[in-house]
């Protein structure tokens, strides 16, 4: 009886051991959670760098390229050189909009 009682113990014992070694504050599934997370944080700081490489790449053509500067001027500011002439054509939006004016 004693023996059973003994045998009985350390197999509770061993089940919650075993338990909180899985399912703990420190177990092996918070540990498959958090190596997860490591790679999605790796993986988001390799697409911030290859961003960061491509702003630092457009600073540098900012700082000396005049071809470039003056390719954003005109695209993003509507700027123009001195003498030309800008021809703007008002398209209709849609269909609907012909169809309203009948």
């Amino acid at each position: 009886m004693r023996k059973k009682r003994l045998l009985l113990l350390v197999l509770i014992s061993l089940l919650i051991l075993g338990i909180l070694t899985f399912f703990g504050e420190k177990g092996i599934f918070h540990l498959f959670r958090l190596q997860k997370e490591v790679v999605r944080i790796k993986e988001k700081n390799i697409k911030l760098e290859e961003e960061n490489q491509k702003l630092k790449e457009e600073v540098k053509r900012l700082q000396s390229d005049k071809r470039y500067i003056e390719e954003i001027a005109r695209k993003e500011l509507g700027m123009v050189k001195e003498g030309e002439i800008i021809y703007q054509f008002d398209f209709p939006n849609d269909k609907k909009q012909d169809s309203k004016n009948k």
